[in-house]
């Protein structure tokens, strides 16, 4: 249980996306902190800036005295926070003003700039001594045009006690946000991924067992993982009816393969008998090979159909009139109409021209002809049409028959599919699934319902341009 959630997609989506938050948070905390410091000690320079060229403004019109006077009679609070003291070109004080909470020890070390370049330059200079020294100050130096220096500083540790409420309150509610947006985004994580999962236990649940039946549970959305879990479905749909059809497939081969096998079997056997009569052995030959023909023309047809689904079967295009393939078809199914009395009619008021492989092409009208004609009762009719519409050249083939069932319509075309009432026919179940798979390789398809007059009508259609030209 303990690898399984180590090794949780959501707890490490959870704990990557805590970690870029935290990282966000405190680059977001790291600036507006500096912006703030940065603000605090702007004003604390600005202030003793302004006061510099104050009390510069009481000395040139006073001396010290009259400076000496401004500090006392100046009530503002500021004020008295204030250091000042002058110095002679002799780097001496000649006067000091201290706060009057000050000790002795902060006036004598009080810190002095370089006064040499604050004289040289004329222009007041402020400085911030921080806290790596003894205390954390900032110094205004404002040079006098006597060449005295005249310097007002004040103390600024409180400017890290101000911060310092805001490092902790960063601290405790930063923690707090972390813990809560790692709690918060594993569940909000471990919801999202929950169709993975069900993906994951269907897929393991298919493997252990078989169960092809088996679906992902999951709330129908519109939402990426919700579509992937749509999508599966469809597929499993699919996996599991092409899995079913060759299971199908595969019986039918099977039964129909049985007969002709045992029929091969007896009839070698019959040859291989010593009877004295070459004749007997010769037919018995002939057998064989016509029983090794028809096994190898199924083989042939369930090759041409995997490879036309598979979209393998080469096509060999060229342009003609679609009416010449079914004119061939009558006459190839001729005699076969007359020995069941059958009545053929061709409907082709005009030449339709296509583009395709006139050969493949051919294979499948005939198939769905020889179709026709199988089912049609004696004395019956089969009406074959040729015609252009506005989508491309179609072709219909409609018989009296008793026509196919609703339940069937779809199975017919699968491979060996034969119905019970066709068992007794003859063929393998193949014509309508190659038939099929021609017409969709030329990029048409073929469609089956109801004939007006009661039987079955197929409709082959073939698009304007029959695909791309391979």
């Amino acid at each position: 249980m303990f690898n399984r959630l180590r090794q949780s997609l959501a707890l490490r989506l959870a704990w990557q996306y805590a970690l870029m938050f935290a990282l966000c948070v405190a680059m977001l905390f790291g600036v507006l902190y500096w912006v703030l410091a940065r603000s605090l000690e702007q004003r604390d320079q600005e202030a003793v800036e302004s006061r510099a060229v104050e009390f510069a403004a009481a000395y040139k019109s006073g001396g010290p005295a009259g400076l000496s006077a401004m500090l006392r009679n100046d009530t503002a609070p500021d004020v008295r926070t204030l250091f000042v003291r002058l110095i002679s070109p002799a780097n001496g004080a000649v006067f000091v003003a201290a706060p009057p909470d000050w000790i002795e020890t902060q006036v004598e070390h009080f810190p002095v700039p370089e006064w040499e370049g604050v004289i040289a330059e004329r222009k007041t200079q402020t400085v911030r001594v921080p806290q790596n020294a003894l205390r954390d100050y900032t110094i205004a130096s404002h040079p006098l045009a006597d060449g005295w220096l005249l310097q007002v500083g004040r103390l600024t540790d409180s400017r890290p006690v101000l911060l310092a409420p805001l490092r902790r309150a960063f601290v405790g509610v930063g923690a707090a946000a972390l813990l809560l947006s790692v709690g918060g985004g594993t569940l909000l994580a471990w919801r999202a991924t929950r169709p993975l999962r069900l993906v994951s236990d269907t897929a393991r649940r298919i493997l252990e067992t078989g169960d092809l039946a088996a679906r992902v549970p999951g709330p129908a959305g519109s939402g990426e993982l919700n579509a992937l879990v749509s999508q599966l479905n469809t597929l499993l749909d699919r996996n599991e009816i092409h899995v079913g059809v060759l299971r199908d497939t595969l019986d039918n081969l099977a039964h129909d393969l049985r007969t002709p096998l045992t029929r091969l079997r007896g009839t070698a056997e019959l040859a291989m008998q010593d009877s004295g009569d070459p004749a007997e052995a010769r037919g018995a030959l002939a057998d064989c090979v016509n029983e090794s023909d028809r096994l190898l023309h199924l083989l042939e047809t369930l090759l041409d159909i995997s490879a036309a689904e598979g979209g393998a079967l080469k096509l060999n295009r060229s342009r003609f009139d679609l009416r010449t393939l079914v004119e061939r078809a009558i006459d190839l199914y001729r005699e076969v109409a007359e020995e069941g009395r059958i009545t053929v009619v061709f409907d082709a008021p005009a030449a339709v021209e296509v583009e395709a492989d006139s050969i493949r092409l051919g294979q499948a009208i005939n198939n769905l002809v020889d179709n026709a004609l199988k089912y049609t009762p004696g004395g019956g009719r089969v009406t074959l049409g040729v015609f252009m519409d506005a989508t491309g050249a179609l072709f219909t083939v409609t018989d009296n028959g008793p026509g196919v069932p609703k339940a069937e319509r779809s199975a017919i075309f699968r491979r060996l599919y034969r119905s019970d009432s066709s068992r007794t026919q003859r063929g393998f179940g193949l014509g309508l699934s190659l038939a099929k798979a021609i017409v969709e390789a030329h990029g048409g398809a073929i469609a089956l319902d109801d004939a007006p007059g009661g039987g079955a009508r197929f409709r082959l259609s073939l698009p304007a341009q029959a695909g791309p030209v391979k």
